[in-house]
């Protein structure tokens, strides 16, 4: 591919999960497609998004595990030449790079030459310009270039390398001693607690009243109530303070202070458009020169430009991107018309599903409290009226399910557990599924199971139900 401009039906822009789908789908449709990234090479999620903070969160619970089983109050008795915190950091950082390596890897075995490393920018509707001076013209585009840290440029320049998102904080060698963490979404109370739980001096504030943008408001105030008790947080701050204090940094957020090494702004991630000229491929713009989206096709408005991912700010989770990635494609190739590609099937949306890993996990699926029906029941089951969780000293735990009164179909969940992933991944399947009460009833629960949670609440809305 040495010519000074490339022809090709779809050009896909950025390498990571969303881009790999896109072009895996195109091309295997039998559109001639290129991949363009400007590198590094490797998803967001394997650099410094999913993967790391999981891994971080494993090493944080061993040894945490560790240190609840020591006597309270006696110092601590371990062997000589013990693991420390420090090298289950290294671990964990160790298993990022594995994962960068294999995703870099699949990169290059997914698109061979067809993999144009260097960064892109339109110059026509039909164009864009490569940094390494060729062209590249398409008939249709698929922008998939993600998303970036939100680093506010106030903060950063009071506080220099202090300040740290994410995408330093997985690259740090060394476990820092103490963090002020600002924004308590999904990333900051996950991140929050995993380096509390690994000795961190860690202290947490956000605006928001609730953690992790939880809906339901028992859900949110049981989660408020475990986790407080975890770590110092500040909730409902509307004035969060920051400032240089030597070589670290002092966080004010109403009766918080902490001293810190450094500031883990937690505060979102945003499109990354910057440096694509979009409006150069006849994108209209809406007043923050912000793409015009339509959301079933994923078109950029007026244009044969189509979007996924965390570019498109729609659900910025992995599985999305995949998705989004997928359908990205076909509509693509269905807006060329040619031959079968007029036909093509469209992947469907799944149901939405978020999962916070905070051991208890956190998560929502389906229809959101804020966003439910008047016609609604719901089941609520706590910790105590739980086997399994009275069984783990774990009366915190509470799992709400919602359905529709007329029908019984299930419209979703909310919930705090120990294993919450797998329960939403149930839920998340029976939703889909439009499974009712009456139909989940009918299916088998073990004893003693965080399952037979769902088993409790389902018993309960089938007595609503029945009164109904």
């Amino acid at each position: 591919m040495t010519s000074d401009t490339i022809h090709v039906d779809v050009a896909v822009i950025g390498a990571g999960t969303a881009g790999m789908h896109a072009f895996s789908t195109a091309h295997r449709a039998g559109a001639d497609t290129v991949l363009i990234d400007q590198g590094p090479l490797g998803t967001s999620c394997a650099r410094v998004g999913c993967m790391p903070s999981k891994a971080v969160l494993h090493a944080g619970k061993r040894w945490s595990t560790l240190q609840s089983l020591l006597p309270q109050g006696a110092p601590a008795q371990l062997p000589a030449g013990h693991t420390t915190p420090q090298q289950l950091w290294q671990q964990a950082l160790a298993v990022r790079d594995e994962l960068v390596d294999g995703n870099v890897r699949n990169v290059h075995q997914l698109a061979g030459e067809r993999l144009l490393q260097a960064s892109a920018r339109f110059v026509a509707p039909d164009t864009l310009a490569l940094s390494d001076g060729r062209k590249v013209q398409a008939r249709a585009f698929v922008v998939a270039t993600g998303s970036q840290a939100v680093r506010p440029a106030g903060l950063q320049a009071e506080l220099g390398q202090a300040l740290i998102t994410t995408d330093e904080l997985f690259y740090l060698p060394q476990l820092p001693r103490s963090v002020a963490v600002m924004g308590l979404g999904a990333i900051g109370l996950e991140m929050g607690l995993a380096l509390s739980r690994l000795g961190v001096q860690v202290a947490a504030a956000g605006r928001s009243p609730v953690l992790a943008k939880i809906a339901d408001p028992e859900v949110a105030q049981a989660a408020t109530d475990y986790f407080s008790q975890q770590l110092p947080l500040a909730l409902s701050e509307a004035q969060i303070t920051v400032h240089r204090d030597g070589d670290g940094v002092l966080m004010q957020a109403g009766p918080l202070r902490h001293r810190a090494q450094y500031l883990l702004a937690a505060l979102g991630r945003k499109p990354r458009w910057q440096g694509l000229d979009i409006a150069q491929a006849g994108v209209q713009l809406d007043d923050k020169g912000r793409p015009h989206l339509e959301a079933d096709s994923l078109r950029c408005a007026g244009s044969q430009v189509f979007v996924a991912g965390d570019v498109s700010a729609h659900r910025a989770l992995m599985h999305e991107a995949g998705h989004e990635g997928t359908l990205a494609a076909q509509q693509a190739l269905r807006a060329l018309g040619d031959g079968g590609w007029k036909n093509l099937p469209e992947r469907h949306r799944t149901v939405p599903m978020s999962i916070v890993f905070s051991d208890p996990d956190i998560a929502e699926v389906g229809t959101r409290f804020d966003q439910l029906p008047e016609d609604v029941v719901i089941g609520t089951v706590r910790g105590p009226g739980s086997g399994r969780s009275k069984l783990m000293q774990a009366p915190h735990h509470i799992l709400r399910l919602y359905a529709q009164r007329s029908s019984g179909r299930l419209l979703g969940a909310s919930l705090m557990c120990a294993g919450g992933e797998h329960l939403a991944h149930q839920l998340a399947w029976a939703v889909q599924r439009k499974e009712t009460v009456n139909t989940m009833l009918e299916l088998p629960y073990y004893h003693p199971s965080m399952e037979e949670m769902i088993d409790t609440a389902l018993r309960e809305m089938r007595r609503s139900l029945r009164k109904a």
